[in-house]
């Protein structure tokens, strides 16, 4: 009898957490339905300093085992410690795929792993299919996201690969089996770590990675006026959201092409997304349409950005800021939420 395809997942969950992240309970998600697709079994794989209280959990998403690895080392992360720990144990149990988030965890952990086990890794995965399971075909966005690679996987190795987490979706959970959970003390040697984590400075909203951006104020052609511009920034600042922008306006150099949004700039997720004077091209909304809720300011009523968005306003951008602004400012300062 052919033993069952072992899928193991690294949710990324720490014993810190109040609750489990919902990119944790998507990587998850997505075990379970690779797992259902071949028979096969899900193993959760979880490292930190601690003992997380996640069995509960792993059990609703379909988790048959897991391993805890507990280490002072695994207080922060370090692809060098979680190598250390993990290489041994792949290559002993020789699981048939493991699943990693494309986050900084997974993008620099798998390539390390990747070597000493001696098989490859596919990255930011978006679908995969397995209507055959001895060559699982992974598809991953190029150029931009305009065209999609197929990459046919062919190993007797661990399959190591990362999923674009923007696509992540969380099943409900189901009534599984208790979850068979083993404890792991690896015992790391800290001075065979080169890696040293000296401390921790949370991100500037500032001149954080607009893909990375819970927040983001965006100025197309019609906020990126030398009048307006530092208003559209001001407003930013105070709401704590990333500057973003669109083509026209970093073609024109006001805004540094970092910056842009787009199917050949930056494709973003945030939970809010504020359009200023945007009209909303299709290279444009194609790089916002994941993002939690959309809100719009155009003096144009047929402005393309207003099919794209939860709410629209059709309005002069220079009579709206200054009383935005005004009234975020009081807010602010009467500890209030608007």
């Amino acid at each position: 009898m052919a033993r069952p395809k072992e899928i193991w997942v690294l949710p990324e969950i720490s014993d810190k957490d109040q609750e489990i992240s919902r990119l944790s309970l998507g990587l998850l998600s997505e075990a379970k339905s690779i797992a259902a697709k071949v028979d096969g079994t899900v193993t959760a794989v979880v490292l930190g300093d601690g003992e997380p209280d996640c069995a509960e959990t792993l059990r609703q998403y379909g988790v048959a085992s897991a391993y805890i690895f507990k280490d002072p080392l695994f207080r922060y992360f370090t692809a060098e410690a979680y190598a250390a720990a993990l290489v041994k144990i792949i290559q002993d149990e020789k699981p048939w795929l493991f699943l990693m988030g494309h986050t900084a965890v997974g993008r620099e952990l798998a390539p390390l792993l990747a070597l000493p086990l001696k098989t490859g890794v596919i990255t930011n995965y978006v679908r995969v299919d397995l209507s055959n399971p001895e060559s699982p075909v992974f598809l991953r966005p190029v150029y931009g996201g305009q065209l999609y690679q197929e990459i046919i996987y062919q190993t007797s190795q661990t399959m190591l690969v990362t999923m674009d987490t923007r696509i992540l979706n969380v099943t409900p959970g189901t009534h599984g089996k208790e979850v068979k959970i083993r404890i792991i003390e690896p015992m790391l040697s800290p001075q065979a770590i080169k890696t040293k984590h000296l401390e921790f400075l949370p991100a500037d909203f500032r001149t954080a990675d607009l893909e990375d951006a819970e927040v983001i104020v965006s100025a197309g052609m019609g906020a990126a006026t030398e009048e307006l511009l530092p208003v559209a920034e001001e407003l930013a600042g105070l709401i704590k959201g990333a500057l973003g922008t669109t083509r026209p306006v970093v073609d024109e150099e006001k805004i540094p092409r970092e910056r842009m949004i787009g199917q050949t700039g930056k494709i973003v997720n945030p939970h809010f997304y504020l359009a200023l004077g945007i009209s909303g091209s299709e290279h444009h909304v194609r790089g916002i349409q994941d993002s939690g809720k959309i809100v719009a300011i155009n003096r144009d009523p047929k402005a393309p950005i207003f099919r794209n968005s939860d709410v629209g306003l059709v309005a002069d951008i220079k009579d709206v800021l200054p009383g935005l602004i005004k009234r975020i400012r009081q807010a602010a300062g009467n500890d209030q939420v608007l």
